[in-house]
Formats: C-alpha cells, sequence, structure tokens
C-alpha cells in the first residue's frame, strides 16, 4: 500500500507540476450542477475559463458573474468560441453531439458528459470525428475512473494468481425520483434525451466502470425496466404519485432497471440499477469474482479496496489519502493537462470511442427490456450504427 501511495504522490506532483506549463483558456457550456461541479475542478487545476454558454441570456449572465467568468453567450458557433483551447459540454445529453461536432471540427480540446450522445449514430459519428482529429483530445467524463481505490483494482493488484474472472455483481442506487419529486426535462417523454433515464444517467457509469474495471467489453445483455408510477400527478413543479387537482403527465422511461450482462472473456455480470431507492444518494457498488480471490469497491467507502480469499476472509486496505467525489472530476482534468502537455493518449480517460460502446450498450438494453427481457447482441447492434 506504501507503494500506491508513493505513485499517487508522484502522480500528484507531476500534474500539479503540469499547471505551471500547461494553462488552457477553457469554455463551459451549461448552467447547471454539474457545469458548477466543472468550473470548481477546473479553477483547481489552474485553468482560465473565459467564456460560459448558457440556454438563456438570463442564466448565463448569471452564471457568469456567480462565477467570476468575463465572457457569456446563448449559443456556441465558430465565431464566439474565440481564443477558448478546450470546451467543456456540461449540457443535457440531445445537445452533446452539435456541441462535440463543433469542437472537434475547429481543432479544440473537449470534454463532455457522459453519456456521450443517446443516440448511437451521433456517438458513433462523433467517435469516427475524433479519430480524424487525432491531435487533440477528446474525452467523456465518467469520473469514478479516478477514485484510486478503482485503478487499484484495475491495475491488478493482488490478481497475480486470482485466476480468471467468473463473474461480477454491482449496484447504482440514487433516490433523486422517490415520490414526491422535482420534475425535470429527464421525465418529459417529448423530449429525444429521455428515452431513458436510470440506464442513461447512471446505468452509462457503471457499465463504463465494469469494463474499465475488467478489461473487457459487454457482448450482450439482458434487461427488464421497472417504473412503479407511468402515470403522475403534477404540482407546482413536482411529481407526486396521486392527487388532485393536478395536471396528469405520462413518464415513459425507467425508474429502475435488472441487468443481466455477458462480457467478452465470458463472464457474466448482474447489475442492479435504481433512482427511486430512499436514503441513497450516490451508492455505486461493484465486485469482481475471480477463481481464488474477489474484490470490490463501493463509493459509500471510497478509500477501501476490499479482497477477499478462501479460509482468510476479506481484507480492507485503505488509502486515506485518497480523494472523493469532487476530486475525481479535478483528477480527470488534470489528466487531460497531462495528455495535452504531453501530446500523448490516456490510458484512464474515456475516450469517445470508449463512450460510443456505451451508448450502443444502452441502446441494446433498450431494445432487450422492449422485447420482455430477450438477449440482444451488442455487437450486431454495433454493427448497424458503425459499419
Amino acid at each position: 500500500m506504501a507503494e500506491y501511495r508513493s505513485e499517487r504522490t508522484a502522480l500528484l506532483i507531476i500534474s500539479a507540476c503540469m499547471l505551471y506549463t500547461v494553462r488552457m483558456k477553457t469554455a463551459v457550456i451549461g448552467t447547471g450542477l454539474i457545469a458548477r461541479t466543472h468550473v470548481k475542478a477546473l479553477r483547481e487545476c489552474g485553468e482560465e475559463i473565459v467564456l460560459v454558454v448558457g440556454r438563456t441570456e438570463s442564466s448565463a449572465a448569471s452564471f457568469a458573474a456567480e462565477c467570476g467568468i468575463p465572457r457569456h453567450e446563448t449559443k456556441l458557433t465558430r465565431e464566439n468560441i474565440g481564443d477558448a483551447e478546450c470546451i467543456h459540454i456540461c449540457t443535457p445529453p440531445s445537445l452533446h453531439y452539435e456541441a462535440a461536432k463543433l469542437c472537434l471540427e475547429e481543432e479544440k480540446h473537449v470534454v463532455c458528459e457522459k453519456p456521450l450522445s443517446l443516440e448511437p449514430r451521433e456517438a458513433a459519428e462523433l467517435k469516427r470525428l475524433a479519430a480524424l482529429h487525432d491531435d487533440v483530445v477528446s474525452a467523456v467524463v465518467f469520473n469514478n475512473r479516478f477514485y484510486p481505490a478503482v485503478r487499484k483494482i484495475r491495475s491488478g493488484a493482488g490478481k497475480a494468481d486470482a485466476g480468471s474472472l467468473l463473474f461480477s455483481c454491482g449496484h447504482y442506487f440514487q433516490e433523486y425520483d422517490v415520490l414526491p419529486a422535482p420534475f425535470s426535462w429527464r421525465c418529459d417523454a417529448g423530449r429525444p434525451d429521455s428515452r431513458f433515464r436510470a440506464v442513461s444517467e447512471i446505468g452509462s457509469h457503471i457499465v463504463d466502470l465494469l469494463e474499465f474495471m475488467t478489461g473487457e467489453r459487454v457482448e450482450k445483455v439482458c434487461a427488464v425496466f421497472i417504473n412503479p408510477h407511468r402515470e403522475r400527478y403534477l404540482r407546482g413543479g413536482v411529481m407526486y404519485a396521486e392527487g388532485q387537482p393536478a395536471e396528469k403527465i405520462i413518464v415513459k422511461n425507467e425508474d429502475a432497471a435488472s441487468l443481466m450482462l455477458r462480457l467478452q472473456g465470458g463472464a457474466a455480470a448482474s447489475i442492479m440499477l435504481s433512482e427511486i431507492s430512499p436514503g441513497r444518494s450516490n451508492d455505486v457498488s461493484i465486485e469482481l469474482v475471480y477463481d481464488s480471490a474477489s474484490f470490490s469497491w463501493c463509493s459509500d467507502r471510497p478509500y477501501e479496496v476490499r479482497t477477499g480469499r478462501k479460509g482468510e476472509g476479506v481484507c480492507v486496505t485503505q488509502d486515506d489519502f485518497g480523494g472523493g467525489f469532487s476530486t475525481t472530476f479535478t483528477d480527470c482534468f488534470r489528466e487531460v493537462l497531462a495528455c495535452v502537455a504531453e501530446h500523448r493518449k490516456s490510458s484512464v480517460l474515456a475516450s469517445f470511442a470508449d463512450a460510443a460502446h456505451v451508448a450502443i450498450v444502452c441502446e441494446s438494453i433498450g431494445r432487450s427490456a422492449e422485447r420482455d427481457g430477450a438477449w440482444i447482441d451488442v455487437r450486431e447492434v454495433a454493427r448497424e450504427y458503425e459499419g
């Protein structure tokens, strides 16, 4: 563990040194909670934020004033992108494609929130454009990759004699849509980016985490969706399970989902997604089971790696110097800086190719749920969009 701490300390020192040699002018698209998270992390990295783009003049102006950003716009264009060298896209998913496409065509580094797109064809096109513009960094913020404990499991620590991966199990639980709950664009049946909810919002995270930690792609999926309150009643911007007087609305996407996955090496995975789990704010948990050892991590105990071996019980190793949720964004953006400074690819950042694959997996999950849990081959779906 001491060696691991020394390695992390060295990486932090190198990253800190990078801040003195590389300082990019950055633009942020979006004015919501996640945009504020990006601004905070960018400031910690020493970045200069020169522009914010909001949906309305008032939201953009207010955000700029609050965050001390000198310029604001209501639309990102070739003309007003100006001297920004890196663009952070923090908008709803339906707006990701056009913004990311413009950034790549203008040779700007781009950091996009997940999911890259809910439309596999758009995600595949962005993957193609990123490959054409290989000299710029294009990354998607799957921030769970940047927990030190996650990277330790991925690096193979303790796996030398573990054998083959047999199966994995995990969950991602949140409580934000337990009724009564605020109505948002995610529940608006008329929006193109509300086709999925649990699958795109939290499912994309844990699918990427599973693939990142195992090094194996998901090849087949089986899914069942859960929506206990399809009919809801809207009063004062809040959704209720029942009650009058109120506007009756239909919420078509899923509150929760039960997934079975088959990985390319033959291992199985079982994952439960829920945005209706009371008491759970942001609970991610994953366990990998090999022939002679198991490895698990949970966001509620982000500094711990739990290793199990027959006859030895579970051993917990802890990195007291590991970062928490907000630190994962800072470390992600530091890695972007390092890639720009060193003109290299990253083994940790999620690429547009990684995110395009996750979009295909999400599409496959949706098709399975529509067919009452039928198995769907992700590779066949990918061929429809990528050829």
